[in-house]
């Protein structure tokens, strides 16, 4: 059984980080606490052991050499979001994004932009919110041409690398918090701490375990393992364009509309959602033909396999867990917070959120089930901000489905750590985030932005 109790020493968000979080630079918040049975934490252990049994380069990090390891500790930062790797992405996410991790920097941190720099948002950040002194550094914008990785960048710009190296060198060690902890990240921390001599701690899991836990398919196999096919909607896997096209035609017999995901996309770049009348009629050449023009028209470079699922209706909430999976001996996961997506489209495409209290019957399950997986996760040597994303269904017997894992920073957890840092009552005047950048361009100016 798993108890849960509001955190009441954690309904004011301080400054400064709580004991117990190993020295973590970050404002880390804990807001609801589920406890598992010893029966239950040992469950996720022997699953994580048979996880790295069958995969042994899961959490491998040795070719990075020995001064690079995951975590956080006191010294500088590095901070920066890189979409780049992921797939779908397209060259404006660069744009829109050049600035939203700079607000879990602090003073004496740096901040890598792909773009040209805002002043004005700069002094807001310094003199409004007070986060103190943050160095820029300003890359090379993606005018022409495919997007580098900031990582990529940072490596080929000798002045850039040279402040950084230089930075590690004279503090003795760096963190390095990036969007998402992919290969690129792991490459740039071996080229610093080979120059610098430091030791270089990264904010993410080890590459193999970030790629894998931001693939959809991936997840979903871990939650069918670990907590039962019931707490999934129904999700298939299809390696081809025939079998794609025959799961398609087979699940729009009996649901009225039907999604395609690509796994490893970012939250909703990677949805076509059909609805059945679309198909209806079609042989299963043309149901095929329809689907592969679809996912092409979003950028697919047809990679399989892709996820085959059922829309799910009516959907009650989208809720989303917050989480902080610090190393296994500094403590348990910490859940920070549940919010409730509000998304737009009929891709459900994600357009802010407002926090909630789970008080209600699904806020049991919903914290017992994220706490086996956030367990899971942590004995595999997760590090790191990780957020679920799961719906609740049906109309008098509900269901709770997991849709998703993010193993990287977001349009929540940024707002949200923000808000810890600044103070934010989060009882008396709980935040919303709200993300909507619908004809607005990156680069209007910010002075108008305020207005």
């Amino acid at each position: 059984m798993c108890s849960i109790r509001t955190v009441k020493d954690g309904q004011i968000a301080i400054a400064v980080p709580p004991p117990g979080f190993g020295g973590c630079p970050l404002s880390i918040l804990p807001m609801f606490e589920a406890h598992l049975s010893a029966t239950e934490v040992e469950r996720c252990r022997g699953f994580a052991r048979r996880l790295l049994r069958d995969e042994p380069a899961l959490t491998s990090t040795g070719a990075f050499g020995p001064s690079v390891r995951t975590g956080l500790g006191p010294g500088p930062s590095l901070f920066y979001e890189d979409h780049c790797e992921m797939p779908l992405v397209r060259p404006w996410i660069t744009e829109v994004y050049k600035y939203r991790i700079a607000l879990l920097a602090k003073d004496g941190d740096v901040v890598a932009i792909s773009a040209p720099r805002n002043p004005p948002f700069e002094s807001y950040l310094r003199d409004v919110l007070g986060l103190g002194n943050i160095e820029i550094i300003s890359l090379t914008p993606d005018t022409h041409g495919p997007v580098v990785p900031v990582t990529r960048k940072l490596i080929d710009d000798g002045t850039a690398m040279a402040a950084i190296v230089d930075r590690a060198r004279r503090a003795g060690s760096l963190n390095i918090v990036p969007y998402i902890g992919l290969g690129g990240t792991w490459r740039l921390a071996a080229e610093i701490a080979a120059r610098s001599g430091a030791e270089v701690r990264i904010a993410a899991p080890p590459p193999k375990l970030a790629q894998r836990i931001n693939d959809k398919l991936w997840f979903s196999r871990q939650v069918e393992e670990l907590l039962g096919r019931q707490a999934l909607p129904p999700t298939y896997q299809a390696f081809g364009p025939a079998a794609l096209a025959a799961r398609v035609a087979r699940l729009a017999r009996t649901n009225a509309q039907i999604v395609i995901k690509v796994p490893d996309s970012a939250g909703s770049i990677g949805n076509v959602v059909l609805a059945e009348e679309t198909i209806r009629g079609l042989d299963i050449s043309g149901v095929r033909d329809l689907i592969l023009g679809f996912l092409e028209s979003i950028g697919w470079h047809q990679t399989f396999p892709l996820m085959v699922g059922v829309w799910e209706a009516p959907v009650i909430m989208s809720p989303s867990v917050q989480v902080w999976i610090p190393k296994k001996e500094t403590g348990p996961p910490v859940i920070e917070g549940i919010f409730i997506q509000k998304v737009f489209g009929d891709t459900a495409q994600f357009v802010g959120a407002e926090r909630v209290d789970p008080a209600s019957p699904w806020g049991e399950e919903l914290l017992h089930e994220v706490m086996m997986l956030v367990t899971l996760l942590q004995n595999l040597g997760y590090y790191g901000r990780c957020s679920f994303d799961a719906l609740l269904v049906g109309s008098e017997d509900i269901s709770l489905h997991w849709v998703e894992c993010n193993g990287r920073w977001g349009a929540v957890s940024i707002p949200m750590t923000l808000a810890n840092r600044l103070s934010v009552d989060w009882k008396g005047a709980p935040f919303i985030a709200v993300h909507h950048y619908s004809g607005i361009s990156a680069n209007r100016d910010f002075g108008k932005v305020l207005e």
